[in-house]
């Protein structure tokens, strides 16, 4: 037999153990994704966040939220914005050595960090959460703020994403049936500024966001409980 005829299949076996191991090889990775939007409206400020509330609630089934008291504040003429805070990292400078302990629990859970809003000033604050064992831990904050010309809708998402290892094909036939976690807050996120949308009948114009946000085909699945 020629050598050849022994090298090409030898190099497609090692070609496929390379594919699979790829497949396989279990992945831990923590995303973050943001999204700001504007609405010129007058509409009363309980209407928008009822608004806000019902569109976040399509794609989710468990949501704290806070409607803090605005008492002796006026309307700003700019509206506030969201900061983003690693709890871990701020209480690891402290003396208490929780930020120790809760960075070692976010580990064992699968998650890098423990990162959250801070929505300092607004009129409605919500965090949504969306758990799937062995698959992604997700939380999207949402700070909704009032202005003088309208309301600022801040929203911000960070997960931890497993893929890959012997749960993977579970996982991807999860997938198709709900979705991705980025597909989730996408759909999340445009049904909550749909559903201010229709309650006001003004339009929102996204103003910025990381990544870029695409619109999902109507009739989708994702997100759905």
């Amino acid at each position: 037999m020629k050598k050849t005829q022994l090298i090409l299949p030898m190099l497609a076996l090692v070609a496929g153990c390379g594919s699979s191991n790829s497949y396989l090889a279990k992945r831990t990775s923590t995303v973050e994704m943001y999204h700001i939007f504007d609405i010129k409206t007058e509409a009363a400020t309980g209407v928008v966040i009822k608004a806000a509330a019902d569109g976040l609630a399509r794609n989710t089934n468990e949501i704290q939220q806070n409607t803090p008291l605005q008492l002796g504040k006026t309307v700003p003429v700019e509206p506030g914005r969201f900061v983003i805070e690693d709890i871990g990292a701020k209480l690891a400078g402290s003396n208490t050595g929780m930020g120790a302990m809760m960075q070692m629990a976010a580990m064992k859970n699968g998650a890098i960090s423990l990162k959250a809003a801070k929505c300092d000033d607004a009129v409605w604050t919500s965090r949504a959460l969306r758990n799937i064992a062995g698959s992604s831990n997700l939380t999207l904050y949402s700070c909704l703020y009032k202005y003088q010309a309208g309301y600022r809708l801040n929203t911000y998402a960070v997960f931890n994403k497993t893929e890959g290892g012997l749960a993977q094909v579970s996982r991807d036939i999860a997938t198709s049936l709900v979705g991705t976690p980025e597909q989730w807050v996408t759909k999340t996120i445009l049904d909550t500024v749909h559903s201010i949308e229709s309650a006001t009948g003004v339009k929102a114009v996204r103003l910025e966001g990381q990544p870029e946000l695409v619109d999902l085909p109507s009739g989708a699945l994702v997100g759905k409980n």
